[in-house]
């Protein structure tokens, strides 16, 4: 069953069962509802049909089926159709707990220890501020010893001929057939996926994390008369965006806490994973803010 949030400006649906993703997220315009984020449906089932899903305990692929840390190897079976390489961790799989709901707020929990040596308690909040569509994602470590954490956020947008996106970064990493990083390249201001000063998407098919963000970035639909405002608490050095090209319907801006694959780099926790301790945490905030494009 879902749980819907609203006040004058936005309206947001969110399927706590479903990996705690959202359905809709609509601006609430004179003419009815403006789908901020792609909309799902509830018969679909599947989260990648969604909206917004959260991402815990890590991001994006990790290759190899798996990682050592601190010395020992933890195996990860794939859990996605088609994917060959375990995905997104288990937090956008798996039913969230109802903690708390209001007209404007809606709180979520989830235990997990189904992926070793993963066992942590995660908590969700999605809140409508006025214009803005506040959500926060915390990761608690329940397990004995120290493992390492990643957390982020899996928007899918609408993509429309005029859309734009702006989020100034230094770098991108390109990717193998695998779509795991390959190497690092600077972006400068004629790179086609320079997003520095807004940019459309490319025509081609892109699936790729982006370095020294600073937190911020635009999304806007000239001809729809909208955008979306990000932001990042802390500020964010990581995005990945990703669109199968220009035929399809919908794009992706995640903003992340670490690289892909950060798990197998030769430093991890310099690639954005975080090690936690028995009952320490790792909290993100993001804010989306309605805008006039």
């Amino acid at each position: 069953m879902s749980v819907r949030l609203r006040n004058a400006a936005l309206q947001l649906e969110v399927l706590p069962e479903l990996g705690g993703c959202v359905m809709r997220f609509d601006a609430l315009t004179p003419h009815g509802p403006e789908p901020l984020f792609r909309p799902g449906e509830a018969a679909g089932r599947d989260p990648n049909g969604m909206g917004l899903y959260p991402l815990v305990p890590w991001s994006n692929r990790i290759a190899g089926g798996g990682f050592r840390w601190r010395g020992r190897r933890y195996d990860l079976p794939a859990n996605l159709a088609g994917e060959p390489l375990p995905i997104h961790g288990d937090g956008w799989q798996r039913p969230w707990e109802v903690v708390a709901a209001a007209e404007t707020e809606l709180r979520l929990a989830l235990h997990s220890a189904g992926q070793p040596p993963f066992d942590y308690r995660a908590e969700l909040g999605y809140r409508l501020e006025g214009e803005c569509l506040a959500i926060e994602l915390t990761v608690t470590h329940l397990g004995e010893g120290p493992v390492p954490y990643g957390v982020g956020l899996h928007p899918w947008l609408p993509r429309t001929p005029d859309a734009t996106l702006e989020a100034p970064a230094k770098g991108v990493w390109e990717v193998d057939d695998a779509q795991l990083p390959t190497h690092w390249r600077p972006l400068d201001a004629d790179d086609p996926w320079c997003f520095a000063a807004g940019r459309g998407l490319p025509a081609s098919p892109i699936d790729n994390l982006f370095t020294g963000w600073r937190g911020r970035a635009r999304i806007a639909w000239p001809s729809r008369g909208l955008a979306l405002e990000v932001e990042g608490e802390p500020p964010g050095e990581r995005y990945l965006v990703y669109s199968p090209g220009a035929e399809a319907d919908f794009f992706c801006f995640e903003p992340v806490s670490h690289d892909v694959d950060a798990h197998h780099f030769a430093d991890p926790l310099v690639h954005g994973l975080v090690e936690l301790g028995p009952g320490e945490r790792l909290a993100r905030a993001w804010r989306f803010r309605l805008a006039e494009a």
